[in-house]
This record gives structure tokens, sequence and C-alpha cells, in this order.
């Protein structure tokens, strides 16, 4: 009987060690993908395309024979005056 008990208590000893290695190894390794994310997310490019929208910035009424167009935004103003503009027919 005593002979068997110091191979049972090294292989305890091993056990707990290789245990303890593992768990110590994973840490290890967790910290070192959540170091690589933390990095990737800095220098990582986001891809943020911003759609053009059509924004309402005057009103055209016909009137009388004649086209009077209602101006909301002081930018529409300056470039309807510098022609800046298309005009679109839809049926």
């Amino acid at each position: 009987m005593d002979s068997m008990i110091i191979p049972f208590i090294m292989l305890l000893i091993i056990t707990v060690v290789l245990i303890l290695e593992r768990t110590y190894n994973e840490k290890k390794i967790v910290d070192i993908y959540e170091d690589k994310f933390l990095q990737w997310k800095k220098h990582a490019t986001l891809n943020n395309k911003e759609k053009n929208c059509k924004q309402l910035v005057g009103l055209v009424f016909l009137e009388n024979e004649k086209l009077t167009i209602d101006v909301l935004d002081k930018k529409a103003e300056d470039r309807l005056q510098k022609k800046q503009y298309t005009l679109k027919m839809k049926n």
C-alpha cells in the first residue's frame, strides 16, 4: 500500500499543475485577442456612406401664366440667382 501512495501523489500534483497551467494560458490567449480586437476597432475604417436625399427648399406655383418660386432656404436662393439648377419633366 505504501508503494502506491507516492505515484498517486505525483499524479495528483501533475494533474493540478496541468489544470492551473491551462487556465493561465487560456487567460493569456483571451487577453491577447482582446487587445488585438481593440487595436482592430481603432484602425478599422467604417464605411458609412451618406445618402444624398432630396430636400425641400422651395415651392413652384403657376399663377396667371407666370411661374412663382417660394424659396424656403437661403442657399437655394443663391443658386437660383446664379442659375445653377436643372429642370426635370415628370409625366
